[in-house]
């Protein structure tokens, strides 16, 4: 079989296990189409999402916990012979042997149709304190929550109202078992306090909701457990004005009064030239004697008695 065709089939052979095994999952996220092609010393195998959000989800889900963080790109897992890697609407995964920066670099170059855009805002209120590196499973719609937050199916918490989440783990004190921790972000605080009720029907949860943002912690969590993540979870709204402030009404009029001025000292300069020109004129013609008679000036000496 020539190497075109071996990796067709590969190809072939890659998308229909996907499919077999998660192919609801994987719709969810997004895939659009997957290829794998064989190097001298590892495999690599793209897949190319719809969006730069389900790439990111679809890196989260196939990356594991036992993984290690590379700094080839922002979204990058090692794990010994298995390296993957998120760009924008792309996950890469090479497996075999570890690649290094140049070989990443040139693979992600080749990516045909790369369409980078803002990455979800969860990202940035999920706590960082004690997370569990490589725990964090992002939440896109129905399949994905079954998947990794089943718990929570019951409460129906609006991921087709755009609403988004994040599953994490976390580690609380010197405690053995890892807390469970489930973050949404709604468009609207509205939405979130209606959403946050659904959720405390729910049996073993503890629930908070600050501003667009819900967090439940799961059982088998205490009390002291569950207050000490959560209150780790704030909403800080951001407001960003970019309408271009009014002009102060002082700098018009300080630059009208500087015209006036200005205009006023050229004006009487203007005139004193003119006047020392013309006295100028009189007094030579006068000298030289060619100012006439009736051109002269009529001098009234005038005394008091």
């Amino acid at each position: 079989m020539s190497r075109r065709g071996g990796v067709i089939f590969g190809c072939f052979f890659l998308a229909a296990s996907l499919y077999a095994d998660d192919a609801a999952l994987w719709r969810e996220y997004g895939l659009v189409r997957t290829e794998t092609a064989k190097r001298a010393k590892f495999t690599v195998t793209t897949y190319q999402m719809k969006d730069a959000t389900g790439a990111l989800a679809a890196w989260e889900w196939q990356r594991s916990e036992q993984g290690r963080r590379c700094n080839w790109t922002a979204f990058c897992t090692d794990e010994g012979k298995r390296t993957i890697v998120n760009d924008d609407n792309y996950i890469v995964v090479f497996e075999g042997a570890r690649p290094d920066k140049e070989q990443v670099e040139t693979e992600l170059k080749a990516l045909p149709n790369k369409r980078g855009t803002s990455l979800p805002p969860i990202l940035t209120f999920l706590p960082r304190e004690g997370l569990t590196p490589n725990s964090a499973r992002y939440v896109l719609g129905p399949e994905s929550l079954a998947a990794f937050a089943p718990e929570l199916v019951a409460a129906r918490p609006g991921l087709e109202e755009a609403a988004e989440a994040q599953v994490a783990s976390y580690r609380i004190g010197k405690s053995g078992a890892p807390i469970r921790l489930a973050l949404f972000y709604y468009p609207t605080p509205g939405m979130a306090r209606l959403h946050a009720a659904n959720f405390k029907q729910l049996p073993n949860v503890h629930v908070k909701r600050s501003g667009p943002l819900v967090a439940i912690v799961f059982a088998p969590a205490t009390d002291t457990q569950a207050d000490s993540l959560l209150s780790r979870v704030e909403y800080a709204a951001k407001v960003t004005l970019n309408e271009t402030p009014p002009p102060s009404p002082i700098k018009p009029l300080y630059q009208l009064l500087s015209n006036i001025i200005l205009l006023s000292i050229i004006l009487s300069g203007l005139c004193l030239l003119a006047g020392l020109m013309y006295a100028g004129m009189r007094i030579y013609r006068r000298r030289y004697g060619t100012l006439e008679g009736d051109e002269a000036m009529t001098t009234l000496h005038l005394a008091g008695d």
